[in-house]
């Protein structure tokens, strides 16, 4: 891929002139070689104007205090580490990074790790996959598409969203199945007695003389732990989404074609979620109101006496259900639609509510000789034909994909020709289903007293879970050999990479082979590098999903899907195979349980020391910072946008200052880079051209163009440069998230400048006055880099130009 370097103008007021981006041949913009010498540059006095001068930062992921990200404390390190360092009072000027430029920071940190209770965020994390899945089409967005490539884009969302149903829908499904059926139709109704020796605690519920032990009260009761589930998601969705209400500008952004996240509702997304909401809390409710439904319908059948009561109340559920799947396919671009389908939402969700009324009514109804024996009827049949329709969808969506890959791709360089968002909806499955096997499994244990269900011991409870439970324990001890497999291999490669880049090591800083600092440079430049391998790790996680998705498939094409699903996965294969694969199984299924009950007990730990402990609420926040950027479209029960939010506020700011004649510096660091582009294709259009640009260790292109091509790439990119007065782009090889950013222009490909990454570390050898060595910086310090005042003092220089006019 070529550079092209004609100047790329951007777009400004017509009383301004327009003022070349630079490209590869500007050399201002070529960072210094690796040198001695370190910090700002003495000389850097940047340019005389008349406007006030601000340069904003937007901070990455983790973000700090705001004073840490001011760099105002009052004492600065001027020699040493952060272990042992030489510090001095701070002056004015020492906080400033061009003399006479005010400083400001944007910390948006704290909407993903400020509260304690963001710790609980860590259980949506399905939902959050498969959110961000229903971004990742590797389609071109916010075009009129026609042809196939139009229903393949239509087919993508609808099959995203109806996944993300389904796990609202199986997360449901696996509180019932502790709370219904082994609390309350197995434990309480079924073995009574039994269940008060082995957990003496439960006399209040399994006692025989307790009201609660018959089948229909008992039902009822444990219908409160998936009914609780339900409610706490449904309260979190709505409480974060005032907290995330922002009040939207009278001034629409100036929106083009190129690139979709200049619309003008992009950010806008409360009604849409708010339908979704009620859409999912429908099926939920629906969902369990028909499993507690099933046991006393199929008693009343087998009686002889049903009468019209129960029969109409299951088909008023099953209508219900299938109408609230629907309505999460109305599409929500036009406001009068969307207006409509929440009415319907709405009122599909009252009355569902007034039908699980009715079904408390019918299940407590007596019923003289009703008994409850095994697992509960109809759990595991709604469990089967969930996981079929599961797979099903990702199927469509990964035929829908393909689609739009081949006939309406976005630019070049797509993740994984395009699959990755069908990959990601995958793993959000999986994740899902392996997160409610080891809920159901673990709890079952824990019930029984059994050290496993398959071989009971004398004195616990012969408890019964659904058997296609066992081969998701068995999909979970396959993924983790699979992590152990590709960290292998991961070390390998990092090996092998380091040994390549030690010939560049040794060219750049004239330094011996031999020196451990050189295979140091060399290894963190491999480091640097390894992102590239993530499509291959997906690939690799993806086994499990395909095996189970293969199991699924063939209990459908067989008949032994239903109704009990099928054969457990330590029995599969003992008649097919060898005894010695029928016990690799049963240790890999044992393994799973192990790992899975592991897998919640740490996440209750992680989420507990989350909520008590900031710093470690920051680290788990990171994760939401990448995962949480999109507007929750897919899956409304998701952590919230933390963009919805901060998008708007930085527009609002940045536009009052340039109406006010202040020339702004946008500078964005990592995820913050993101923010900032989003920020200014946010802009109305009497602000663009009075905005210059700075990101640093930026993912736009590296990963965000990659795997969400119809929002970022070469074309929103040269739309992006159109906007400001000028835009740098700062880069370490060094760096495993950042790198160059391709823009299109009428001849080719150009690169936002400067085109060759900077130095890392800027000095081989101890500098003057220090006893060691600098550090390898990789993704960090980019404002401390002398290139960012030369970048600073550049960008300033251009929104002069520009606000002077020819």
């Amino acid at each position: 891929m070529s550079d092209h370097t004609e100047p790329l103008r951007p777009r400004v007021p017509p009383s301004s002139a327009s003022i070349p981006l630079p490209t590869v041949s500007d050399p201002d913009d070529v960072p210094a070689a690796p040198s001695t010498a370190t910090g700002r540059d003495p000389g850097d006095a940047g340019p005389s104007t008349r406007h006030d001068r601000v340069e904003l930062r937007v901070h990455g992921v983790s973000g700090g205090q705001a004073e840490e990200l001011l760099d105002v404390e009052p004492a600065m390190r001027v020699g040493g580490d952060r272990l042992a360092g030489f510090f001095r009072w701070r002056r004015g000027t020492d906080t400033e990074t061009v003399p006479g430029v005010r400083r400001e920071i944007f910390a948006w940190g704290n909407l993903t790790s400020g509260s304690a209770s963001r710790a609980f965020w860590l259980l949506l994390l399905p939902f959050m996959l498969v959110n961000v899945a229903y971004w990742m089409r590797p389609g071109r967005a916010g075009r009129d598409l026609r042809g196939p490539a139009r229903v393949a884009d239509n087919v993508y969302g609808a099959g995203v969203r109806l996944l993300a149903l389904s796990l609202t829908v199986l997360i449901t499904v696996a509180a019932a199945g502790v709370g219904v059926d082994l609390l309350g139709w197995q434990c309480a109704a079924g073995l009574g007695e039994e269940c008060v020796r082995a957990r003496p605690w439960s006399a209040f519920w399994a006692s025989p003389e307790s009201v609660l032990s018959a089948p229909g009260p008992a039902l009822v009761t444990g219908a409160v732990v998936p009914l609780a589930v339900v409610v706490v998601l449904g309260r979190l969705s709505r409480r974060t989404a005032a907290d995330y209400e922002i009040v939207s500008s009278s001034v629409p952004p100036a929106h083009d074609p190129r690139s979709p996240l200049s619309h003008v509702d992009f950010w806008r997304n409360s009604e849409i979620m708010a339908r979704l909401r009620s859409a999912h809390i429908a099926m939920a409710v629906g969902v369990l109101a028909v499993l507690i439904t099933v046991p006393p319908l199929l008693h009343d059948l087998s009686d002889g006496s049903p009468g019209p009561w129960g029969p109409a109340l299951a088909g008023a559920l099953g209508v219900t259900v299938l109408l609230s799947a629907a309505s999460v396919l109305v599409p929500g671009v036009d406001p009068l639609w969307n207006a409509r389908a929440d009415r319907l939402c709405r009122l599909l969700r009252d009355i569902t509510l007034v039908l699980a009324v009715a079904t408390v009514v019918y299940v407590l109804w007596p019923r003289p000789g009703w008994v409850a024996e095994g697992r509960l009827p109809g759990h595991a049949a709604v469990l089967n034909t969930l996981f079929t329709a599961q797979v099903a969808l990702i199927l469509v969506t990964l035929a829908a994909a393909l689609v739009l890959y081949t006939a309406d791709r976005a630019h070049d360089g797509v993740a994984m020709r395009g699959m990755a968002g069908p990959a990601t909806a995958a793993l959000g499955a999986l994740a899902g289903g392996a997160f409610s096997a080891a809920l159901v499994y673990q709890g079952a244990l824990w019930l029984s007293g059994c050290g496993s269900l398959s071989a009971p011991g004398a004195g616990c409870l012969p408890l019964e879970t659904p058997t296609i439970y066992s081969w998701l324990q068995l999909a979970i001890a396959l993924e983790a050999v699979l992590v152990v497999i590709v960290a292998g291999l991961f070390t390998i490669r990092l090996r092998r990479d380091t040994r390549a880049h030690v010939a560049g090591v040794t060219e750049d800083y004239a330094r011996s082979v031999r020196d451990r600092r050189t295979w140091d440079i060399a290894r963190a430049r491999a480091l640097g590098r390894m992102t590239e391998v993530l499509p291959a790790v997906l690939t690799a996680l993806l086994v499990p999903a395909v095996v189970l998705g293969a199991l699924v498939l063939y209990s459908v094409m067989s008949g032994h899907l239903m109704p009990g699903g099928p054969e457990p996965a330590a029995t599969a294969v003992a008649d097919r195979v060898r005894v010695l694969a029928q016990g690799a199984v049963s240790v890999l299924t044992g393994v799973g349980s192990l790992l899975g009950g592991a897998a919640l007990v740490a996440l209750m730990w992680i989420g507990r020391s989350a909520y008590r402990d900031r710093p470690t609420r920051q680290a788990v926040g990171a994760l939401w910072d990448v995962g949480t950027f999109w507007p929750r479209v897919a899956h409304p029960l998701a952590p919230p946008s933390y963009a919805e939010r901060a998008v708007p506020q930085l527009v609002a700011r940045v536009a009052r200052m340039t109406r006010e004649g202040t020339d702004v510096v946008l500078s964005g660091h990592s995820q913050g880079s993101v923010l900032a582009a989003a920020t200014v294709w946010q802009l109305p259009d009497d602000c663009l051209g009075r905005v210059a640009l700075i990101t640093h260790g930026s993912p736009l292109d590296r990963l965000y163009a990659r795997y969400f091509p119809g929002y970022f790439g070469p074309g929103p990119f040269a739309d992006l440069c159109d906007r400001v007065a000028g835009w740098r782009n700062l880069w370490r090889i060094t760096d495993a998230i950042a790198g160059p950013v391709r823009v299109r222009s009428g001849e080719g490909i150009a690169t936002v400048g400067p085109a060759e990454p900077l130095p890392d570390p800027r000095s081989y050898d101890a500098l003057p006055g220090e006893a060691r060595r600098p550090e390898i910086l990789g993704h960090s310090y980019y404002t401390d880099d002398p290139a960012y005042s030369g970048a600073l003092r550049r960008t300033l220089t251009e929104l002069e130009e520009a606000y002077q006019g020819p």
